[in-house]
């Protein structure tokens, strides 16, 4: 995902606002030392073995020990075609926590996802898997040596980011969001309503009037 920002709601429970990223960043895309846990997702949540470790240290870790359970997603079977690929390739994927309130991300240049400590500590779990879900996508683009930023194309026209968020939006429907909720994790404030719009179509999602 190339950080757009998207406004979300405050989970009453966890107090979990879907976090602000910034589209202008040319990336795709926990703090307390005596509460390290891991955070329950919503029960609404099919994927009932995904856990997210909410806070750790600003640093580097395997992708696996802040976000467990990603073997059991079905979407995630899909992408990458076989259950040994999917294990070969999401063994040896790095997940960085930078400081601030980003999204989660694709680093280009490296490969390494990245995720700012506010959102990792405050997202909505069900949104926080979405975005796992989306950025997973841009790792197999980014393995098949696919242009992620190819220029040619606006964001919301850009073919890589039209297959992420199809494979989302087909995710979020099967885990159980209703439409209205998938619109709120769509929502990016730094895309106008035009813009937004084209991408609703585009993916298949109806935007309410």
């Amino acid at each position: 995902m190339e950080a757009p920002t998207r406004k979300g709601d405050t989970d009453q429970c966890w107090t979990e606002p879907h976090v602000n990223q910034s589209l202008l960043r040319q990336y795709y895309f926990l703090s307390s030392s005596l509460l390290i846990a891991w955070a329950p997702t919503r029960l609404r949540l099919r994927v009932k073995s995904f856990r997210v470790k909410r806070s750790a240290p600003v640093g580097e870790y395997k992708l696996s020990e802040i976000f467990a359970g990603l073997e059991s997603s079905s979407a995630l079977l899909k992408v990458f075609g076989s259950r040994s690929q999917m294990t070969k390739i999401m063994r040896h994927l790095k997940l960085r926590v930078e400081r601030g309130d980003s999204g989660l991300w694709l680093d280009r240049d490296t490969g390494t996802i990245c995720i700012g400590s506010k959102h990792l500590t405050s997202a909505k779990s069900d949104f926080l898997y979405l975005d796992v879900i989306h950025v997973l996508v841009h790792v197999k683009q980014f393995l098949e040596g696919r242009e992620l930023y190819d220029q040619a194309f606006e964001y919301v026209d850009r073919p890589t980011e039209l297959e992420a968020y199809r494979t989302t939006v087909a995710e979020a429907r099967r885990v159980g969001l209703d439409e209205d909720e998938i619109l709120r994790y769509l929502r990016m404030d730094a895309v106008d309503d035009f813009e937004f719009g084209k991408l609703m179509e585009k993916i298949g999602v109806k935007a309410r009037r």
